[in-house]
């Protein structure tokens, strides 16, 4: 009886929804679903494909790490990259590629590959102290534990090795600690 009723109202608001502005489908999908922060963070590479690290003024236990930062409203992704390597570090950044896209279903984090000139950075003396170019091969910087696979991500990439975080098999993947408390 359940599947009926849900099927009958799917057959009666069809027709509404593929009239209904898009704007208004968006609005309405925006109040139904969950939302979360979407944070960016760009592994830089210089001609010399020396990767910046920039130190961080307010990360006390892991002050190293990438150029990123959060998404304004609006902002895509890659500009959102884009600009805070630009706010971060003054260099103007190429978007190479997406490494990859992690989170834990309250964040969402997108991980760039760019290529930026090999000049010295200004640094953003508010949020930063310091900077640094390091051979990605041969890193010895702690890092945060998602900076560090996407490090190995991009090891394994200069390196011509298959990425050592995918492929993911589905039944592989272990529940958020969020859907474990929902019985997930």
């Amino acid at each position: 009886m359940r599947l009926f009723i849900h099927r009958l109202l799917l057959a009666l608001l069809e027709p509404l929804w593929r009239r209904a502005p898009l704007g208004l489908r968006r609005w309405l999908i925006w109040r139904r679903v969950d939302h979360f922060v979407v944070g960016v963070a760009s592994l830089c590479l210089n001609e010399r494909n020396e990767l910046l690290l920039l130190e961080h003024r307010f990360h006390s236990e892991y002050p190293w790490g990438f150029p990123g930062g959060w998404t304004d409203r609006g902002e895509t992704p890659i500009h959102a990259a884009v600009r805070e390597i630009r706010e971060e570090t003054g260099l103007e950044a190429t978007v190479d590629d997406l490494l990859a896209v992690t989170g834990d279903g309250a964040w969402v984090e997108i991980y760039f590959l760019c290529r930026v000139p090999t000049v010295e950075p200004t640094i953003q003396r508010s949020e930063m102290r310091s900077y640094r170019w390091v051979d990605p091969l041969d890193c010895d910087v702690r890092l945060t534990p998602n900076q560090m696979r996407m490090l190995r991500v991009l090891q394994a990439r200069l390196r011509g090795e298959p990425s050592p975080i995918f492929p993911v098999a589905g039944a592989a993947l272990q529940p958020l600690e969020r859907e474990r408390g929902r019985g997930g």
